[in-house]
């Protein structure tokens, strides 16, 4: 077993219990970035149903477990799986122009990333750690794009 200078061993480590050619190493930490995970998973994993909360959960999970082991036989002990992300947006908008209003809180989007953050709590070993979204921001048109549309209700109106 191997121990970092000042650290002590395991208190669940069994000596004598490792696989032959395996050394056991220190607690490791892995962390995950939410939202890059999430656009990385559809394009690694196609075969994986990505509206699924539960498979994308498992998969993050198997996926930090297997970079525990080196090619070189090394064996790192998991301390905790850190996933990072944001809770979804949950406020109501207005689009500019239409006046229609959208409820973010129940986009698809939404009740997905909240699904996904519940799997997550349910796992063993895994910690989510939640930032913020800055939602101050306002629409912002382009000044041709803003001509274009007034242009097209000034028409419909006439």
């Amino acid at each position: 077993m191997c121990i970092a200078p000042g650290s002590t061993p395991s208190t669940n480590h069994v000596v004598g219990a490792e696989p032959e050619g395996f050394i056991f190493c220190m607690p490791t930490a892995i962390l995950i970035d939410g939202g890059f995970f999430l656009r990385r998973f559809r394009l690694c994993y196609p075969q994986k149903d990505q509206r699924d909360p539960q498979a994308v959960a498992k998969t993050a999970f198997e996926l930090a477990l297997s970079h525990l082991e080196e090619k070189s036989g090394i064996r790192h002990d998991l301390y905790r799986i850190f996933f990072y992300d944001c809770p979804p947006l949950q406020k109501r908008a207005h689009f500019p122009v239409t006046r229609f209003s959208i409820d973010f809180s129940k986009t698809p989007q939404s009740v997905f990333g909240l699904a996904l953050h519940d799997e997550l709590r349910k796992l063993r070993k895994v910690a989510l750690r939640l930032g913020h979204l800055m939602d101050y921001g306002e629409w912002k048109l382009k000044e041709g794009k803003l001509k274009q549309l007034l242009g097209q209700i000034g028409r419909a109106h006439v």
